[in-house]
């Protein structure tokens, strides 16, 4: 199938009033603001910060946007009407350095470009690939707006690649474009970074040429592929965080975040837990990469160059997309609330969330969930098989992040009933470095396993003077 070449038809070009609703007051000095969206059930998208400091952010399902002050005052302005069966019609948002600001609509068949006071000025329409079913194609995903204020947008029905859209409707497409999903990002350096194409194998990031002719594909580890977002961040060439979702789009869990040095192709990444989801990310004033939280346990976290960082609630509030406010404040959006939240990251120092098991993600002051005050306790790496237990002895690896030594205390349970096998055992382990950990089981803690059987247990780790558990893992054992 071949591809249309032509420039974007200017099919309409719309001057519409916008809707003024202002709610709320100038918020107090409390940690924790909520504004909520006049319009319900906007199932509420990206948000992003305006040159001139105002805060856009996307209605989904309301086919809108909309723009939020520090003062907490909110306009929503309608987009031009779209096919009335298209289910969340506005797809992508980002605003430009002059301030204008682009929406994909319908199914991704049209872009709107609305000036800083929420004039609609363009709606402009993809000329369609030939065939094309049921006449969606090609589908817009992702915007970004590069320093030129020229946008990129991610193409993707039966296929994926990658346009540019000038300002006055230019529209550059090369048969050469690599295969772009709809994660876009913009480094530090101004190059586009998007998600590889196919939804088989989403295991590469790919630097887009300044001409959208091809560009540069970095395959990705096992642990950081199906990334959700490209950001730029303090080190290395892009950042991005990844999580899988177990078949099911509504559980995504087992997460990470980290970043890709393009000179080397090598990649620093963290996990965040087999309880998260790290998803919308953005670099903020402090130089720490901060990011939207979903799975299981549902909060904001940032994380520093040297991996230390935390991931904490806000109430019962689940963040979909964040961005930093000119007061210095994180604002995020909450599609299931249909909510603006505004949060100071003073809130935001240390994980008060059941992460799961496998965190490397180094807590903040060497600590873990809670005060932040207790030594960083290291991971429990997975155990294939069944290990065996010996002469009383069980013995089991512990993994120590890079940038920092762990230390803790080992304990052993059984994992049904949770009756303890074996007295706690006190370790300490060198920065970035494995290491084994050798229990002796007591006399009680042997005679509840048969020789021979195998029975799962239940391995945790605790700071020195602490009962928090920080990291645990259940394997099979044998006592032989």
């Amino acid at each position: 199938m071949t591809r249309a070449r032509t420039a974007l038809l200017a099919t309409l070009a719309l001057l519409v009033s916008p809707l003024l609703v202002v709610v709320g007051t100038t918020p107090a000095h409390a940690a924790v603001n909520v504004f909520p969206v006049p319009t319900s059930a906007a199932n509420l998208g990206r948000i992003t910060t305006a040159p001139d400091g105002s805060m856009w952010f996307l209605e989904r399902g309301a086919n809108k946007v909309g723009r939020i002050t520090t003062s907490g005052a909110i306009q929503e302005f309608p987009l031009p009407a779209t096919d009335s069966s298209v289910d969340n019609p506005a797809k992508g948002l980002d605003v430009g350095p002059d301030g204008v600001v682009w929406v994909t609509t319908e199914h991704g068949e049209n872009v709107v470009r609305l000036s800083p006071a929420g004039v609609v000025l363009n709606n402009w329409r993809f000329p369609a690939d030939d065939p094309c079913v049921f006449d969606v194609c090609p589908y817009a995903g992702e915007i970004r707006v590069g320093p030129d204020n020229t946008a990129w947008i991610s193409m993707n029905y039966d296929r994926s690649f990658v346009v540019k859209l000038g300002p006055t409707g230019a529209l550059t497409e090369s048969p050469n474009a690599p295969a772009c999903d709809d994660v876009l990002g913009e480094a530090a350096d101004g190059a586009m970074w998007c998600q590889g194409g196919s939804a088989e194998g989403q295991d590469t990031i790919t630097r887009v040429n300044a001409d959208a002719a091809g560009g540069v594909t970095y395959p990705l580890p096992s642990d950081a592929t199906y990334p959700m977002g490209l950001a730029a961040g303090p080190v290395g060439s892009i950042w991005f965080t990844r999580s899988s979702t177990d078949g099911s789009l509504t559980s995504p869990s087992r997460g990470s975040i980290g970043y890709l040095d393009a000179a080397s192709g090598g990649t620093q990444i963290w996990s965040t837990g087999s309880r998260s989801a790290p998803q919308d990310l953005v670099m903020g004033p402090d130089r720490q990469m901060w990011f939207t939280n979903r799975g299981a346990a549902p909060g904001i976290g940032h994380i520093a160059a040297n991996g230390v960082g935390a991931i904490s609630s806000v109430g019962n509030y689940e963040p979909t997309s964040l961005t930093f406010g000119p007061d210095g404040a994180i604002w995020f959006t909450d599609a299931k609330n249909n909510s603006i939240v505004r949060v100071t990251t003073d809130q935001l120092g240390t994980t008060n969330v059941d992460l799961g098991d496998g965190v490397t993600m180094i807590p903040p002051g060497g600590g873990g969930g809670g005060g932040g005050t207790t030594a960083v306790v290291g991971a429990l790496p997975a155990v294939k098989g069944v290990t065996p237990i010996r002469k009383g002895r069980l013995t089991v690896p512990v993994r120590c992040a890079k940038g920092a030594a762990c230390a803790g205390r080992l304990t052993v349970e059984l994992a049904k009933g949770g009756k303890a096998l074996a007295k706690a055992k006190s370790y300490g382990i060198k920065a970035g470095k494995k290491s084994k950990v050798t229990v002796k089981l007591t006399r009680k803690g042997l005679g509840r396993l048969r020789v021979g059987r195998v029975v799962k247990v239940r391995i945790e780790l605790t700071a020195p003077g602490s009962k928090k558990v920080l990291a645990k893992r259940v394997i099979k054992v044998r006592r032989v």
